[in-house]
């Protein structure tokens, strides 16, 4: 008989997280818009921020009609947003434009899924974009992505609050993320196993996407 999967995470008891995941009380509402392919995916990272982030709001579309649906205008509306996405016009997050910012827009996806979510809602673009200038090297080791300097999402958020909030503890956001990827690699059977899974700071794929 199939074992019953987690009721938090939805995971299976060989891959569920949650017993390492520890509360992490960030001062910045994060606000992630997760492109529906990446939905139940045993290897996102996700699921990571929904069982530690005391401050998190999920919402699952493409469309700006999937999402009005969801209460984002009313997330959005009074608040001073920030998207963390690289934009023409984007900042670093390291500048000072980033302190004025009381709440993150963070896409969740591919690079080719996340770049559409922005086409598709252009009202996004009226907020202020920021981007990384120095991301720093990724722990995510299960599949190989395009280029170079890809974070996941967990990751992301993480290092967005080392630099916003340098008080909040992030290092459990990543702890759950090693664990889960340790519980996925455990899957893979050792012929097919790469160097894109060993190595220490590989490029990244999936739900991993620049920021």
């Amino acid at each position: 008989m199939a074992r019953a999967l987690c009721t938090r995470c939805g995971l299976h008891p060989n891959t569920c997280v949650c017993e390492v995941c520890e509360q992490v009380d960030n001062r910045h509402r994060v606000i992630i818009l997760q492109h529906p392919s990446e939905v139940g995916h045993s290897k996102g990272t996700v699921r990571v921020l929904q069982q530690c982030l005391t401050r998190l709001e999920v919402l699952v579309g493409e469309s700006p009609e999937s999402f009005s649906g969801q209460g984002l205008e009313r997330l959005l509306t009074g608040t001073r947003t920030g998207l963390l996405f690289p934009c023409a016009d984007s900042q670093p997050v390291e500048s000072n434009a980033a302190a004025q910012i009381d709440q993150w827009l963070v896409l969740d996806g591919t690079w080719r899924k996340a770049a559409k979510i922005l086409h598709l809602n252009p009202q996004f673009r009226q907020l202020p974009c920021f981007h990384f200038s120095d991301p720093p090297a990724s722990r995510y080791r299960i599949r190989k992505a395009p280029k170079a300097g890809q974070l996941s999402t967990a990751e992301a958020v993480a290092y967005l609050f080392t630099l916003t909030e340098p008080a909040t503890d992030t290092e459990p956001l990543l702890r759950a993320q090693d664990v889960l990827i340790r519980k996925r690699l455990a899957f893979v059977p050792d012929h097919h196993k790469t160097k894109n899974h060993e190595a220490p700071d590989p490029e990244l794929p999936g739900s991993l996407t620049n920021y």
